[in-house]
């Protein structure tokens, strides 16, 4: 509950429930980091029995990538850090401040007025997936008139939205929270994209274990439906709060997976490093956390106000069979958005190739896979064409 206000409009709510998280977890950390001490030196343990060279290599084989891929989107994932520091501080000026504390990341900016129905909603779904492909287009729409989708807002239904597959039947089934908010807009459209995913797998005759996909490549299509969307709404919007609002969403969300991501990778690997040769004390844990948040937010953020605790409660990091769980999400994003970035040169003539690759991901490697599109993923280029997209829509949000 106090997490959820980090996105709460009054700064004062937001710095009172960041003072409230870290009390808590100040009174519970000496007994987290025993339970980290335990579990990062099990998965040592483990990979060394194993013969594997370190914890990475487990990561990478679950991702079906190798180092020199990983290399490659980490440096241009760094490369990429003044840009989104540039929109750090712009967002701290509209803000009316020098620097973000850490309760401001999540902050809101601009506003949608407009509240959509559940039909005007489904409308403009179908419209603009129907520019993108017909086939997407009368998917979706069978996807509404049988009703696979749990949309309403219940008591006591699950908060959030997830998408899954039912292979017997061959269909999917979606659960989300519609408010009419463009934000649940734009989910709808994100977990519809993964259905369209299940249903290229489906279509092609792949069996289940043909269909087991990698975290690499599980946002794909999902990113690109979010993408078609939200490009839309940029495309028609008049108002300039809107824009600033669809804009903020969006890079906030490159953002954690970008910037905050990278962070957490540098956390884990000082952490399998440093376990190693000893165990590591609660302010260990924090003092390295606070030096990966400074290395990739640089100085746009308030070294005052970091999260030194972040390492307490993302509970990957307690599991010993998932070291290095989020690089996938960085490689998902880059990748959908470098796809959308060719699919905006290639026009219809790259939805066929897009709709074999959906049905392949889950036995094609994903450097195999980018072949098919002349990408090159163990090279900086193609992960530095997807950042430059980005980079785009952080240029308009600072003239906005």
């Amino acid at each position: 509950a106090i997490i959820n206000l980090h996105s709460h409009a009054d700064e004062d709510t937001r710095r009172r429930a960041y003072e409230a998280e870290n009390m808590a977890w100040d009174s519970v950390k000496e007994t987290m980091a025993a339970c980290l001490n335990g579990i990062k030196g099990q998965t040592i343990t483990l990979y060394k029995r194993r013969g594997r060279r370190d914890a990475l290599k487990s990561a990478l084989e679950s991702a079906r990538i190798d180092r020199g891929t990983l290399q490659a989107m980490l440096d241009a994932m760094q490369t990429s850090f003044p840009a989104f520091q540039g929109y750090f501080k712009v967002k701290a000026s509209k803000l009316g401040k020098d620097k973000l504390a850490w309760w401001d990341i999540f902050a809101p900016l601009g506003s949608i007025h407009r509240v959509y129905s559940y039909e005007e909603a489904q409308d403009f779904i179908l419209e603009n997936f129907g520019k993108f492909s017909p086939d997407l287009q009368a998917f979706a729409k069978r996807a509404f008139d049988h009703h696979w989708i749990d949309a309403e807002q219940l008591d006591g239904k699950r908060g959030g939205a997830f998408c899954m597959s039912i292979a017997r039947v061959k269909e999917s089934r979606v659960l989300c929270n519609f408010d009419g908010s463009w934000d649940t807009v734009s989910t709808l459209a994100h977990e519809l994209g993964h259905a369209f995913h299940n249903h290229c797998a489906f279509a092609a005759g792949k069996t289940e274990l043909q269909q087991q996909t990698p975290m690499t490549l599980a946002e794909t299509a999902s990113t690109m439906c979010e993408t078609i969307v939200t490009e839309a709404v940029l495309a028609g919007t008049q108002d300039p709060q809107e824009e600033l609002a669809v804009l903020e969403r969006q890079i906030q969300n490159a953002g954690q997976i970008v910037v905050d991501i990278y962070s957490r990778y540098l956390f884990e690997k000082e952490v399998f490093d440093r376990r190693q040769k000893a165990e590591l004390s609660s302010d260990e844990f924090s003092e390295i956390m606070e030096r990966a948040q400074k290395a990739t937010y640089g100085d746009a953020l308030d070294d005052r106000y970091l999260q030194k605790y972040m390492w307490v409660w993302k509970p990957h990091y307690y599991s010993a069979g998932l070291p290095y769980y989020n690089f996938p999400y960085a490689f998902g994003l880059l990748f959908a958005t470098g796809l959308y970035a060719i699919y905006q040169r290639r026009g219809a003539d790259f939805v066929e190739d897009y709709k074999n690759l959906l049905a392949s991901t889950g036995e094609v490697r994903p450097a195999a896979l980018a072949k098919r599109f002349g990408i090159d993923i163990r090279t900086r280029t193609f992960w530095e064409d997807s950042l430059a997209v980005i980079g785009k829509r952080i240029d308009r949000f600072i003239k906005n």
